[in-house]
């Protein structure tokens, strides 16, 4: 027992006495900085629109302090947040006979928290809602399908009562303010998209026509890149 303690101590007075000398090893480099110094402009982009991450986190208290503390400090316009159409958001299931029910609650309370803070909503419309999808292939840990719709009518139908919804609770003139954007990154096949250029160009032919329908002064944006960054 004496031995395995006595060998244990000097592990630790080995360990010690090699951090310590690492440390001492260490150059200390010091930056400085002259403000007044001007290499160009500053570009400002972050403040018309940042990324939040997925939709569901905002619905935390925790996530709205923080974002009310940013866009305060920062000063942006827009919103944008993957996964509005996701289960975790409750907005799509079927019936026994495949008939659709829509739920716009979680969409609503985040919504209206953004706009009580000053900020509109870039609208992405992603990913496939679980019943509506054709496919099981997934993106993160929450399960974001990415898969084309089943059906391109009942997608169509979706995004229609969406947009009329919008329309009807936050009215037209605010929500031609806003963009929408058709899918994430759908150019990264098989992580974002499983479909091919062919099926993303019909889906957003048909989610344009869905929003234009409803809106004829809605901008319908294309896709986000991940070459466009």
């Amino acid at each position: 027992m004496k031995s395995s303690l006595h060998f244990l101590f000097c592990c630790l007075c080995a360990t010690g006495l090699a951090l310590a000398s690492e440390s001492a090893a260490l150059t200390e480099h010091t930056i400085t900085a002259d403000i007044n110094n001007v290499a160009g402009p500053l570009d400002m982009s972050f403040k018309e629109c940042v990324g939040a991450g997925r939709a569901n986190e905002g619905l935390r208290a925790d996530w709205q302090n923080q974002l009310r503390v940013a866009q305060r400090e920062c000063g942006f316009k827009y919103l944008r947040m993957h996964g509005l159409l996701c289960d975790d958001m409750g907005v799509y299931q079927e019936d026994a006979q495949g008939n659709p029910i829509y739920n716009w609650q979680y969409i609503d309370r985040l919504y209206d928290f953004l706009l009580s803070i000053n900020v509109k909503p870039f609208v992405e419309l992603s990913f496939m809602p679980k019943a509506l999808a054709s496919g099981n292939h997934t993106v993160f840990w929450w399960n974001g399908n990415v898969t084309p719709p089943k059906s391109y009518a009942k997608w169509d139908d979706l995004i229609r009562h969406l947009v009329t919804h919008f329309q009807e609770r936050y009215g037209h003139d605010e929500v031609k303010s806003w963009y929408f954007e058709v899918w994430n990154e759908p150019d990264l096949h098989d992580i974002f998209f499983t479909g091919t250029k062919e099926d993303y160009f019909k889906l957003y032919e048909v989610t344009a026509r869905a929003i234009k329908n409803v809106s004829a002064d809605s901008r319908a944006w294309c896709l986000q890149q991940l070459g466009s960054r």
